[in-house]
């Protein structure tokens, strides 16, 4: 058994291409969407448990347990389990790379469309908006109408409230952590230095 199965209950990691890709907020237009994914515990018959969980800029989906090229523990492994707060044995949890990650989703490491380079620095700019978007094609592909919950903390944060604006009808409670729906002038300054 995997060192996650006995913490947080059943684990999958996905990696999927949606041939149709994406058209970015700025314009560009992306021919394929890759989501790297991972889920844990088990969706119930009418699927209804399912709790979206987005990342901070820093992390990646594996939220909850050892990252497999870090060895680090999930980034929030202690939200995130067997009797913890978002109980795998009552919820499915859903933590996908944002679009633009760096762990599998379509991002700068990504090969450029028709070329055998990676995007690197000329990978396009990337919204909030369109992170949402892109999880919300993963949402719609595991068939899941409306989620329980959408939670996530700074930046994961943001894609909540994305969530709650952008689809109300697709989200039955919205968990911001430590966010604001827009930055003052110094958040700004302080996460450009952090870059």
């Amino acid at each position: 058994m995997d060192q996650a199965d006995t913490l947080v209950g059943s684990t999958a990691h996905t990696h999927l291409t949606f041939g149709e890709g994406i058209t970015l907020d700025c314009g560009a237009r992306l021919r394929t969407l890759d989501i790297a994914y991972r889920t844990y515990g088990t969706l119930n018959a009418d699927r209804s448990n399912a709790v979206l969980v987005c990342h901070a800029l820093t992390g990646d989906q594996y939220v909850a347990e050892r990252h497999p090229v870090t060895g680090k523990e999930g980034w929030w492994e202690l939200v995130v389990g067997r009797g913890r707060p978002i109980d795998t044995e009552r919820y499915f949890v859903i933590c996908a790379n944002v679009l633009g990650g760096c762990m599998g989703s379509t991002g700068p490491r990504s090969l450029r469309d028709g070329a055998d380079e990676p995007w690197g620095t000329d990978f396009p700019p990337v919204t909030i908006g369109d992170m949402v978007r892109a999880q919300k094609i993963l949402i719609d592909h595991l068939g899941i109408r409306r989620l329980f919950a959408v939670m996530g903390g700074s930046m994961g944060g943001m894609q909540a409230l994305e969530w709650a604006a952008s689809y109300p009808d697709a989200v039955f409670a919205c968990i911001p952590v430590a966010t604001a729906a827009y930055h003052s002038a110094q958040n700004i300054a302080f996460h450009e230095v952090g870059r």
